[in-house]
């Protein structure tokens, strides 16, 4: 069954020629699925978190929930967001400073759309903080509790109206690493557990990966890549959308030839096999990309100068020019020193190609 159905979506601010900030999104998502909308900075992702919540009124195009429609510009239909079956967390988590946990849950249990007796909505509440590994923290302010237990508290409290459909903006963004990691995995566990439909919206590439059973990669308004986040981390789209998912070395070149289902890119006199795309054609100007993760220095490979070598963490971080370009390389061991003569390798099916802009 369908979850969530955005058709032609479009939302403008300032107006009918204001700023166009959704440009036609389709969108569909399944009962039960962690899908994560992935993106920089303004390309539209909390918007249309915000329009499934409905805290934005589009400015054309359909819209339906577990399928009711929730707002048609054409046939004039608009559900108020205290009437969809949703539950909500804010990047800012939005916790009320002077009430405990317990009355943050609790209050939304009694007031809000399920409207519990105070006997149901604290067994509930209990409840929900215990699955949450917090009920040891019942009773303390939100102002003693630290940015981790914060966000667990705000997840309870979305979790325990029991929503069909989970909305997080950027849910992790407050926290440290470590702890990014820990509660990661705890959202994708109660996801799961609870069978709920969550949209969760980020523009980190490794909370893209930890929680979407797929990924919708935004950009402009409008979704330009949706898989399994294995699949488009591994076969991107476009250098935009392989950039999203780590640091890429990219060559200019054209297709040289095709042979046994392959393609060949030439970058200057260097030819490259790579993987055959439909768009390809004889001639045509594309980008060759490979990840520096696949990369490293060897005896044999592409002859280059070292211009750059610094520390990085554990590893060195090398720029090596080539003539057709500067890669970036990683390496273990004392830093190289500038103007040494060094070859690259790269693993072969490590090499990909994408249109030119």
């Amino acid at each position: 069954m369908t979850a969530i159905a955005l058709a032609k979506i479009e939302k403008r601010f300032g107006g009918q020629n204001g700023i166009l900030v959704l440009d036609g999104l389709d969108l569909t998502i399944a009962e039960g699925e962690s899908y994560v909308l992935l993106g920089q900075s303004g390309c539209g992702k909390t918007t249309t978190l915000r329009m499934i919540a409905g805290l934005e009124e589009p400015t054309g195009g359909e819209m339906t929930l577990n399928g009711s429609p929730v707002y048609s510009r054409a046939n004039r239909i608009w559900v108020a967001p205290e009437r969809r079956p949703i539950g909500m967390v804010f990047q800012s988590y939005a916790l009320w400073p002077t009430m405990t946990v317990m009355q943050n849950v609790r209050f939304t249990l009694e007031r809000g759309r399920t409207r519990l007796s105070r006997a149901e909505a604290m067994a509930r509440t209990r409840e929900v903080l215990d699955m949450m590994q917090i009920g040891h923290l019942a009773d303390r302010r939100i102002t003693q509790l630290s940015g981790g237990q914060q966000q667990r508290v705000a997840l309870a409290r979305a979790v325990a109206q029991q929503p069909r459909i989970l909305l997080m903006d950027e849910p992790l963004s407050n926290l440290d690493p470590q702890l990014r990691s820990d509660v990661r995995g705890e959202i994708r566990k109660v996801c799961k557990s609870l069978g709920t439909t969550a949209v969760i919206v980020t523009h980190d590439r490794d909370d893209a990966l930890g929680l979407a059973d797929r990924v919708g990669v935004m950009d402009r308004g409008k979704i330009l890549q949706q898989a399994a986040p294995s699949e488009v981390m591994n076969d991107p789209s476009s250098l935009f959308i392989a950039r999203l998912f780590g640091e890429m070395n990219a060559l200019d070149g054209h297709v040289a030839s095709f042979a046994d289902g392959n393609a060949v890119v030439a970058v200057g006199s260097r030819p490259f096999p790579v993987k055959r795309h439909a768009w390809m054609e004889l001639g045509q100007k594309v980008v060759l990309g490979a990840r520096p993760s696949s990369q490293f220095l060897a005896q044999d490979g592409i002859a280059g100068i070292i211009v750059e070598s610094h520390l990085e963490g554990q590893m060195h971080r090398n720029k090596v020019d080539i003539g057709e370009g500067v890669m970036t390389i990683y390496h273990e061991g004392a830093a190289l020193p500038v103007g040494e003569r060094v070859h690259v390798a790269t693993r072969p099916e490590a090499w990909m190609a994408f249109p030119a802009r």
